[in-house]
């Protein structure tokens, strides 16, 4: 037999029904909406029990809610009986009552009338995702401003800070989510890249550049420039502009942790880029990169070889140094259950070997537990080995 806190809950599930009913001016085909009571108890006491508990929270009693529907029915040892068979929802009013939604519903209707008024073609998104004008009641009037901008101006090439719109800074940043939703039910394709699920991005804003770590480890800048700067960061356009038209070292070494890159000894004609936390394909932006040596030296575990197969990928003549079986067993590894996709495509045989078998033992060496007086004899040998003619 049905409860009332059931009848409280079948409502609540229908909450989403009745909001896109709304929004389609279709209440009526909702209500009344009915539910069946269901198999009385068996007990004579239990049942008393139970009906006096739904009729006690009926509207007859609450003044808002459900009604019950009435049946009288013979039963063998009782004789005839009126007992409740429906209960019925007539109308909105009341069905918002039991499921606790009236402020809400208020809210819901005042958020959609503004956004139909302000941008209408807004209406299916509301349909489709009624959670989301009730989830951002009270910003409805800056979010729709913000809109109305990127609809005027698609892809403005500023930061968000620069966006001559009269609502906070933050606000953007903190909305980033629902705002991805509305712009892009709003904008035509080709003002959306697609491509990359970055707000920025994606809707043609500035955002802070990529940068690149390099260390110069020839002196580089002293000699013609009078520069004694050897550790620089800039953003990947800058970096390869400096790689390219005024270092054109004959090697690059891409170290992957901090303190080995930072100590890594000085080599002739030799730039270091730390490339912790960077990601790969930032470095097609350096096409300058084919024509120098480029050195890997990343962790001996599924990360560090996945890292460079990706990079081979790009630059089929880069090197891996102090990747291999020796250094291995020459260090001490340790347990390694991080899982692993195994994108080991572009390694050598040897190495796709190594890497096979360090997953397979759980196995890992970081670069940080080698021995600074192991690795440098090798990082120098590797050094003085040209892997591709620079031209």
């Amino acid at each position: 037999m049905i409860t009332p806190d059931e009848i409280v809950r079948r409502v609540g599930k229908k909450y989403r029904g009745v909001l896109r009913a709304w929004l389609k001016d279709d209440l009526e085909s909702l209500f009344p909406l009915e539910f069946p009571v269901g198999r009385l108890p068996a007990d004579l006491a239990e049942r008393r029990q139970s009906i006096d508990q739904l009729r006690q929270a009926s509207k007859v009693q609450t003044g808002v809610g459900y009604e019950l529907i009435w049946d009288k029915t013979r039963r063998r040892q009782l004789g005839q009986q009126t007992e409740p068979k429906w209960v019925v929802i007539d109308q909105l009013d009341d069905f918002l009552g039991l499921a606790r939604k009236r402020i809400e519903f208020d809210q819901f209707v005042t958020d959609v009338q503004n956004i139909r008024c302000r941008l209408p073609a807004l209406e299916s998104l509301c349909y489709a995702q009624p959670q989301l004008v009730i989830d951002n009641h009270g910003q409805w009037d800056d979010l729709l401003t913000v809109c109305e901008y990127f609809i005027r101006t698609p892809r403005p090439n500023l930061y968000i800070r620069e966006l001559p719109i009269p609502v906070h800074t933050k606000f953007i940043e903190r909305n980033e989510s629902a705002l991805r939703r509305l712009l892009d039910t709003l904008l035509p394709a080709a003002s959306i890249d697609a491509e990359t699920s970055d707000f920025c991005q994606r809707f043609g804003l500035k955002s802070s550049p990529a940068l690149l770590r390099l260390r110069l480890l020839d002196e580089q800048l002293k000699s013609p420039y009078g520069l004694n700067l050897d550790d620089l960061a800039l953003p990947v356009e800058q970096a390869a502009y400096l790689l390219s038209s005024h270092l054109h070292p004959r090697y690059v070494i891409i170290v992957e942790n901090l303190i080995n890159f930072l100590t890594l000894p000085p080599l002739d004609n030799t730039v270091a880029m730390f490339g912790q936390g960077f990601a790969v394909h930032l470095l097609r932006n350096v096409p300058w990169l084919t024509q120098c040596n480029i050195i890997y030296w990343g962790d001996i575990d599924c990360h560090g070889f996945e890292i460079l197969s990706d990079l081979r990928g790009l630059f089929p003549h880069t090197r891996s140094v102090l990747m291999d079986r020796q250094t291995l067993d020459d260090n001490v590894a340790a347990n390694n259950a991080t899982p692993c996709t195994e994108r080991f495509e572009h390694l050598t045989s040897i190495e796709a070997e190594l890497a096979q078998y360090v997953v397979t033992n759980s196995l890992r060496l970081e670069q940080e537990h080698i021995p600074h007086t192991y690795a440098v004899p090798q990082l120098q040998q590797m050094a003085s080995y040209t892997v591709n003619k620079v031209k």
